[in-house]
């Protein structure tokens, strides 16, 4: 009964995202099944210690959180991020492109050693959960939000990685065997994301909806928006328009919310353009974007750190009239009564000396406590889905269509901004450089530039660019930079069965 205890309490600490504890080697024959787990409650709290564990934005924790996830870090290692801190040159390296697998387990290697292993926690949860005398109906959703978990974190993790470690349930049972897995070939990897999150779709609700008790649950509508994203990266048009029209069928009930400042509001947030969102209250997890990314000297939040920053140069390429520059802080007068634009840039992190204020989400309606703030953390939005749908059409044709056309028209004409026609684009490339700038503008800092870059082919050029223009020294950014590294003691402990990504 002792180590079933033991258990219960290590799976319950880590669904409340505690922090601090260390847990000692797990061994599965101590669990008696006939005890633990059992119940629909015991269910569920393993899938929400072995799943949305991963999937947080709770202060420094989870996939999404703001000083070291995912939408961060590659938002910063793309052409428009930056740090103003300069923590040993970490940020530079990252925002340079030139991060390495020894200086860098923070931003870079982090995502690979923090969250490779919870692919096998939900394996393991698959399995156990397989055997329980539960109901049918909860029994499978349960299952499928695990699948839809596997293949969505091994898609960001191939996406930043390549070929990712798979364990098999044979391994994972048989704890005290050294046995060194290699990582996959990229093909049985590309093939276990799309198996997983295609299964979880056959299962899973198409959405839920505000006021839903299910809602913040991974959904049919999430493993689309996935399948959506991993057939983009992996250029393959036809099934990413298949996976794209999926999205835009009428009883997902997605849609633009007509304001694009209100998609980031408190008040407004489970709107329907939401396709899934990290679900944030105080007293459960609260994310600190405001800190990480307000100056201190701004009147509308005090004690920001001065952070996060998007470049002037991209800034500027916003049209004047964009609506969506209005969640970006380009002018403001300080708390000392200076007034601080591109003219008057000011000095160091808490001024716009290297950029403007990549805010996103309205400060001014958050209930902020502390540092933390409780506005749901976007991950996919409907705007993504039908802008790739966009892409996805021109690419396949090759031509410009007028659906295509109309559909980058959604989010254009919501910023305020003139409608294109068929006749505004000279091609296809005129087409494609035009939705990565709309793309840029629409999605600052939701974790989708550097994919968009990788695919539009001009990630190396952008960020050798970006290198010129803040005067960082050589070596120049190559294709050997589109993957992360992975650190270089995983490589050590691999012994040579685990093989870096060439170039580091």
């Amino acid at each position: 009964m002792t180590t079933i205890r033991k258990f219960q309490a290590a799976m319950l600490l880590t669904a409340i995202g505690l922090q601090a504890c260390t847990l000692k080697t797990e061994v599965y024959d101590d669990i008696n099944p006939s005890i633990y787990p059992t119940t629909e409650r015991d269910a569920e709290d393993m899938l929400t210690s072995s799943l949305y564990g991963a999937f947080r934005n709770n202060g420094y924790s989870g996939l999404f959180n703001a000083a070291t996830g995912v939408h961060l870090s590659t938002d910063i290692a793309s052409d428009y991020g930056l740090c103003s801190w300069d923590d040993g040159g970490g940020w530079t390296r990252l925002a340079s492109a030139s991060y390495g697998a020894i200086s860098d387990s923070r931003n870079v290697t982090n995502i690979w050693n923090d969250y490779t292993n919870f692919i096998s926690k939900m394996t393991l949860t698959i399995d156990r959960i397989s055997g329980m005398s539960i109901g049918e109906d909860l029994k499978k959703r349960l299952i499928a939000e695990l699948q839809c978990g596997r293949g969505f974190l091994a898609f960001i993790l191939y996406d930043l990685y390549g070929p990712i470690i798979i364990a098999d349930l044979e391994t994972l049972k048989n704890p005290q065997n050294e046995n060194i897995l290699p990582r996959q070939t990229d093909e049985a990897t590309r093939t276990f994301i799309v198996t997983e999150l295609n299964e979880a779709a056959k299962v899973l609700p198409l959405s839920y909806r505000r006021g839903d008790v299910s809602y913040g649950r991974f959904t049919g509508g999430l493993c689309h928006m996935v399948l959506l994203k991993f057939y983009m990266r992996t250029a393959q048009w036809d099934m990413a328009e298949k996976e794209g029209r999926e999205l835009m069928k009428p009883e997902y009930g997605y849609a633009l919310v007509p304001e694009y400042r209100d998609v980031f509001t408190e008040a407004n947030e489970k709107n329907a353009e939401t396709i899934w969102a990290v679900n944030c209250k105080h007293g459960f997890q609260t994310h600190k974007w405001f800190p990480h990314v307000m100056t201190n000297n701004h009147p509308a939040f005090t004690g920001g750190w001065g952070g996060y920053k998007m470049t002037w140069k991209f800034f500027n390429t916003f049209e004047p009239g964009d609506k969506r520059r209005e969640t970006i802080i380009y002018e403001y007068i300080t708390l000392s009564g200076d007034t601080l634009n591109e003219k008057n840039r000011g000095k160091a992190g808490n001024s716009l000396e290297q950029g403007v204020i990549p805010m996103k989400y309205d400060v001014a309606s958050a209930n902020i406590v502390g540092e933390n703030s409780q506005i749901d953390w976007i991950v996919y939005r409907y705007a993504d889905a039908v802008t790739l749908l966009a892409e996805a059409i021109v690419r396949k044709g090759n031509t410009v269509t007028r659906e295509a056309v109309d559909l980058l028209n959604m989010v254009r004409t919501r910023a305020g901004l003139n409608a294109y026609s068929e006749n505004s684009f000279s091609g296809t490339r005129d087409f494609l450089d035009r939705l990565l700038e709309e793309r840029g503008h629409e999605l600052y800092f939701e974790g989708c530039r550097r994919q968009d870059l990788i695919r539009h082919g001009s990630y190396v050029t952008k960020m050798n660019e970006k290198r010129a223009d803040f005067g960082w020294a050589t070596p120049v950014v190559t294709n050997d930079r589109i993957l992360f590294p992975l650190q270089e003691s995983k490589i050590v402990e691999g012994k040579g069965i685990v093989k870096q990504n060439p170039g580091y």
